[in-house]
């Protein structure tokens, strides 16, 4: 069985997979009864911007309250959502 520490390491790399120089900040963090870790927190995504886009546009980024839910026994995520 993973330990809370393993699960934020798998939730975070999937993540940052997924949202590239994204930054993570994880407020709350649980296992049920199913044995599945409930993972909690926000995420703040820089805008993607092309190089011309670097001297025009100014720089946004925006901040996400996310959950993301992975199993205990095997390791793998099982859902994930922003709000």
């Amino acid at each position: 069985m993973l330990t809370e520490d393993e699960a934020q390491q798998i939730a975070t790399k999937f993540l940052l997979n997924k949202y590239y120089k994204a930054t993570l900040n994880f407020t709350h963090k649980q296992i049920d009864d199913f044995q599945v870790y409930q993972l909690y927190g926000k995420i703040n995504m820089g805008s993607r911007v092309t190089s011309f886009d670097r001297f025009t546009a100014p720089k946004k980024s925006s901040e996400h309250d996310f959950k993301i839910q992975i199993d205990a026994q095997q390791g793998q995520i099982i859902s994930y959502e922003f709000k």
